[in-house]
């Protein structure tokens, strides 16, 4: 009924955002078949292929900066389509670059380079493969949080509860305090302290191989991928600028936008965004682009699992 309930919710935004025909971002993470994926960040691929199939027929697919620079402008942009995906990981480059290559369709990767070739991927991966996907698990579980220890008696509390709480506390937390934690719940739960390869960031090679400036473009996603309204104005301007820096000293070009993790964002970060530079920031505010939008705080559409005749009839406007 969940699933149902939310896929009703995703139709409706869709109708609402495409019916007539305005130009709209897409959300993508990852294309890859995953076991265990509790935000739904990953499509199949072949079902990422069908999609791109159906884009390619209905809509015009073009690069993030272009289309924003025609809205800027006060362009038509009717019936068009830029595709993004945020935080680099390895099956961009694997799966998806492959297929939009295959379709001609051109798009944005948001990254934070801190996890770029890191072995122990993204601490959110490692918190699904600890709770969703380890077979046996001590019972109790104690973690420091906010000067506070936490507790939770497993399996009186179900793992999804316990993975849902833990990934709130360790968002919160700055990196440091986060690597702390973490190392915490490895040792706790005996795994191995390195993601599978496919649950990574891309390594600097990779993103060489990735970008392809035009056609494959490369924006920032911070430094770090924090909460940014949990940073003042000070720090929030730091993320952004270390990542841009570090984008153009490492691939040697510029990032062409940025992207807020976990789309949270205030006026300090839209501020910050224009500081640093940025022409552009996406949020995770769901919806298509209407005249009037803040560059700095555009809305884009979270794909997922849709099917490809779910997704043509909602692309043309019908339930």
């Amino acid at each position: 009924m969940k699933a149902r309930a939310a896929l009703g919710r995703l139709a409706r935004t869709f109708r609402t955002a495409l019916s007539a025909e305005r130009p709209a971002i897409l959300m993508y993470h990852r294309v890859a078949d995953l076991d265990h994926d509790p935000w739904d960040l990953a499509v199949p691929p072949a079902l990422f292929a069908a999609q791109l199939q159906v884009l390619s027929a209905n809509r015009s697919v073009v690069p993030l900066s272009w289309l924003v620079r025609r809205l800027v402008e006060g362009r038509p942009a009717h019936r068009m389509v830029a595709i993004t995906f945020d935080d680099g990981y390895v099956d961009v480059l694997d799966t998806a670059k492959p297929l939009l290559e295959q379709h001609d369709c051109p798009a944005t990767m948001f990254l934070p380079p801190d996890f770029v070739g890191s072995a122990a991927g993204f601490w959110w991966d490692t918190l699904a493969r600890l709770f969703l996907a380890a077979p046996d698990l001590p019972t109790l579980l104690e973690l420091d949080a906010a000067g506070q220890r936490r507790s939770w008696h497993l399996p009186r509390t179900s793992r999804r509860i316990v993975h849902d709480e833990v990934w709130a506390l360790l968002k919160s937390m700055n990196p440091e305090q986060r690597r702390r934690a973490l190392a915490r719940l490895i040792d706790w739960a005996g795994l191995p302290g390195e993601a599978p390869a496919r649950d990574r960031c891309m390594s600097l090679p990779q993103l060489q191989a990735f970008s392809r400036p035009g056609h494959l473009d490369i924006g920032a996603h911070t430094m770090s991928h924090p909460s940014l309204s949990q940073l003042n104005a000070t720090d929030q301007q730091s993320e952004m600028l270390r990542s841009r820096q570090w984008i153009s000293e490492h691939l040697g070009i510029d990032p062409v936008g940025l992207a807020y993790p976990y789309g949270d964002y205030d006026r300090d970060s839209m501020a910050a965004a224009a500081a640093t530079g940025f022409p552009f920031a996406c949020t995770t505010r769901a919806g298509a682009i209407r005249p009037g939008d803040a560059p700095y705080a555009l809305p884009r559409l979270a794909i997922g699992r849709l099917e490809a005749g779910a997704f043509e009839r909602l692309l043309a406007g019908h339930a």
